[in-house]
């Protein structure tokens, strides 16, 4: 029987670790740990899973601030198939998996790359420009497996949204949108990408009875950036449960990101000379009225 073990960390992707048979994972701050949690409620050697008598236990490493299993603390303990973690105050799903289970879900990573790189093809041989942002939000909502959400353009000293899917744009004008416009805020003003897994478990989200209210439960938004400046920023998010946004997810969007964000310049260059004098008018300007020009 396998196992996987997916740490939710704050305000990042998701870290999953398969277990085997035999397998030994000792999680903890330190860079010794085979599973590490860089976070200051984590203690430097912190628990450790293990497969004994055929079965999963969790064992305390003596932590500073507990292990705890659906909530309750523990020193030891055999794992039920289906459970969630906590160590120190950082969230992890335990459950377990039979071969075929495991093999899928385990192919879902190289399907990931595979798709992406359809993806990014996409977008390079998209045609029309306003074609090419929504193939760009499609393409994120996608690689992320969210269900909505919208891309942003810097235009005129704001940002105008360009394309949506799955969003009430009415609501997004009249700035009524129930998701998170703090993600938004934190990708443009850091220029980095934001991830929460598990919207209930961030402080800077929990606390927002909207978005709690609108079952949101998982999203993220990528910066998109021409080297120092930001361009804009594509959102997403979905309700309800779903695979985690990991660690590999979120480089493959960075990734998709990074390259559609060339062929958007590229794409917008272009569109713009749709407006340019054509070459047919200027020639026909200077001809004179009873002949060819020389």
């Amino acid at each position: 029987m396998q196992a996987r073990l997916i740490a939710y960390p704050t305000d990042a992707a998701a870290v999953p670790r398969w277990l085997s048979a035999g397998d030994r994972l000792r999680v903890g701050r330190g860079a010794d740990c085979d599973l590490v949690l860089d976070d200051a409620s984590v203690s430097r050697s912190h628990a450790e899973l293990s497969f004994e008598d055929g079965a999963w236990r969790l064992r305390d490493l003596g932590s500073k601030n507990g292990v705890h299993v659906d909530g309750m603390q523990v020193r030891e303990l055999q794992l039920p198939a289906n459970c969630w973690l906590r160590f120190g105050d950082v969230h992890c799903e335990f459950a377990q998996f039979d071969a075929r289970q495991a093999e899928a879900l385990r192919g879902r990573e190289h399907e990931r790359r595979a798709r992406s790189a359809i993806l990014t093809q996409q977008v390079a041989m998209g045609g029309r420009y306003d074609s090419m942002l929504d193939d760009v939000l499609q393409g994120v909502l996608e690689l992320s497996g969210c269900t909505r959400g919208f891309l942003l353009l810097a235009q005129g000293g704001d940002y105008v949204v360009k394309a949506s899917l799955g969003t009430d744009d009415d609501a997004l004008g009249r700035g009524e949108f129930r998701g998170s416009v703090g993600a938004v805020e934190r990708t443009l003003a850091e220029r980095r990408p934001v991830v929460v897994n598990q919207v209930r478990t961030e402080a800077w989200l929990a606390n927002r009875v909207s978005i709690i209210e609108s079952g949101l439960q998982s999203l993220v938004c990528l910066p998109l950036l021409d080297r120092d400046k930001v361009l804009g920023a594509v959102y997403a998010d979905r309700k309800g449960r779903g695979e985690p946004i990991t660690a590999v997810d979120l480089e493959l969007l960075q990734a998709f990101a990074e390259t559609a964000t060339l062929w958007l310049l590229a794409g917008r260059a272009l569109d713009s000379l749709n407006d340019a004098p054509r070459w047919s008018t200027l020639v026909r300007a200077r001809a004179p009225a009873g002949g060819d020009d020389a």
